[in-house]
């Protein structure tokens, strides 16, 4: 049930009936007067000033054509020129009824299209750390949201198994071969740092480093093996990572750098016929006249090097390309940091002038902001390290047994570690959900794991709370159908608004790629549900009907909490 959509809907037809032009779009906002939930309809201002029509007047024609007398038993204006829309009680009961038997608590799935998500994305040869938290968890949010919401959603996950680091590696290996006695992660990454350090003080030494590489590119077996075993050591480990935080990508969507390798020569040729790219100083570079630089000159990207190397701009107007014509892709959504912001703006203004893609196709750059600690620089350990992903989370686990272990809760180990696990994981990742992806926040232990705000714990104290009370009772899901929703006081009411604003919450999430829209309506639906439980006895009541009433209205919120916290990859528990 969309309700914002459906006041929007009709506003827009009587504006219709009323001869007003069509890009005079309403604005609907939901808010509370007098602590009862409501619709408001704006917008009818500017819409009158620009019309030369007395806002009052055009707001009182607007409200005397709203024939919403099934949704709405009041509807108000205000000067100069507001409509406030209030609900009709018996309505609200009905539909809340309806929830019942209906699937997906009444969310219909939409019609399908290709959505490709690009997130995650870690290098080879090392170790997942803190900064592929935001794209990783994001990006799965906005996936499971999508694909909840019925589209047809390709996830990848864009390694970086190509490129500069494997002229590193393969150079290292074969000049130090005797060194590598097991290759691992932890190997790796200590001779990788090891090597850029040696090849930035011996330029001589980039000559060897470029000749691994191409015969990398030219698929030369000792190079090619070499290189595969590190492809396969990196991403065993992030599996378990992705495994570990409740994430959705498997090996089967990782589509690598060395993908799009036998699609780069005829990139290049393409874009040289169309006179899109011209040599500059040996190498292939793209000019874009919007893109002006400090000194007021036109900017570039360069595709392929003087030497023959391609560059990842040439694999990123591939990747899309590719995208598009192979995977029918209608929408790409990248979720990379905000520093890639004008890099990503001009590759996709390569794809559109070069036709590789159709106008009406949308790439969407979904970037984020950094996690910072609290004196507000990047979040890393007191050496100044890169946290590691696996210590983040381990902490986060050992944290919440701690909690749990402190209750003095009478449950067996197994149970407990069980818990930590669900709990811990599910705290990192709500703390972060819960921010405004495009902003930097602050990472602090004390408030991921408070019991009070906008958190996990709050939202999953309140769905326990409500598990152990069905608990002590004896009716079923399907008993509850049966029995007609009465809603009498102002908390019911807002409780039944609240839970039948899910929908339009989980679209408006979906449509900007910013989960915490969600995480937001969790927390506003836990607070009444809060206030509920406190003012009102649920089980202990002189009166069938209320108990009846007051388990419907708790369950139906438990539903949605689940769904919800399901969508932001949090799995529910129903003890803590």
């Amino acid at each position: 049930m969309n309700i914002k959509k459906k006041i929007s809907l009709k506003v827009k037809q009587i504006m219709s009936i009323l001869n007003i032009p069509k890009f005079y779009k309403p604005i609907i906002i939901s808010s509370k007067d007098k602590l009862l939930i409501k619709y408001q309809i704006n917008g009818i201002l500017n819409c009158a000033k620009l019309l030369n029509i007395y806002s009052f007047y055009l707001s009182i024609k607007i409200a005397n054509k709203i024939n919403m007398y099934k949704i709405s038993n009041k509807i108000e204006i205000y000067k100069p020129g507001f409509i406030n829309i209030y609900f009709n009680k018996k309505w609200l009961s009905k539909k809340i009824l309806s929830l019942f038997s209906l699937s997906r608590i009444g969310i219909k799935k939409k019609k399908t299209s290709n959505i490709i998500i690009d997130y995650s994305s870690p290098n080879i040869a090392k170790e997942m750390h803190v900064g592929h938290l935001r794209s990783t968890i994001i990006g799965d949010a906005t996936f499971k949201i999508l694909k909840f919401l019925g589209f047809n959603v390709i996830k990848v996950n864009h390694i970086g198994d190509w490129g500069y680091q494997f002229g590193l590696l393969l150079s290292y290996y074969f000049k130090n071969n005797d060194k590598f006695k097991k290759i691992d992660l932890k190997n790796l990454e200590y001779f990788y740092k090891k090597s850029n350090l040696i090849y930035k003080k011996n330029k001589k030494l980039s000559k060897y480093l470029n000749y691994c590489l191409l015969q990398l590119y030219k698929k030369k077996k000792k190079y090619k093996n070499i290189w595969k075993k590190i492809i396969n050591i990196t991403i065993n480990y992030n599996q378990k990572i992705y495994k570990k935080l409740n994430v959705s990508l498997n090996k089967k969507d990782i589509v690598g750098e060395s993908f799009y390798h036998k699609y780069l020569s005829q990139i290049v040729l393409d874009l040289k016929k169309k006179k899109i790219a011209k040599f500059i100083k040996g190498n292939l570079v793209i000019k874009l006249k919007e893109f002006i630089n400090r000194n007021g000159n036109t900017m570039g990207i360069v595709i392929k090097k003087k030497n023959g190397i391609f560059l990842y701009s040439t694999i990123d107007i591939a990747c899309i390309k590719y995208r598009y014509e192979t995977l029918n892709a209608q929408k790409i959504i990248y979720y990379i940091d905000n520093r890639q912001k004008q890099y990503l703006k001009q590759i996709f203004k390569i794809v559109y002038k070069a036709k590789y893609i159709k106008n009406k196709i949308k790439l969407e750059h979904h970037y984020f902001g950094m996690i910072l600690d609290n004196k507000g620089k990047p979040f890393k350990t007191r050496e100044g390290k890169n946290i590691k992903l696996k210590h983040l989370i381990k902490k986060s686990i050992e944290k919440s047994k701690n909690i749990i272990l402190n209750k003095k809760i009478n449950i067996k180990k197994k149970k407990i570690n069980f818990l930590s696990s669900i709990l811990g994981v599910g705290a990192i990742k709500y703390s972060d959900l819960s921010k405004n992806r495009i902003n930097n926040y602050i990472f602090n232990w004390n408030n991921i794991f408070s019991f009070e705000g906008n958190t996990s714990f709050y939202i999953q104290y309140a769905y326990t709370r409500i598990s152990s009370i069905f608990k002590r009772t004896n009716y079923n899901y399907n008993y509850f159908s049966s029995k007609k929703v009465i809603l009498k006081n102002i908390d019911e009411l807002n409780i039944a608004i609240k839970i039948l604003q899910f929908e339009e919450n989980i679209i408006k999430a979906s449509k900007l790629g910013m989960p915490n829209i969600i995480c937001n309506y969790l927390y506003d639906l836990t607070v009444l549900f809060s206030f509920f439980y406190s003012k009102y006895s649920i089980l202990y009541t002189n009166s069938n009907i209320k108990q009846i009433n007051r388990l419907q209205i708790s369950l139906l919120i438990a539903k949605t909490l689940k769904i919800g916290l399901n969508m932001l990859g949090i799995e529910t528990v129903t003890l803590m």
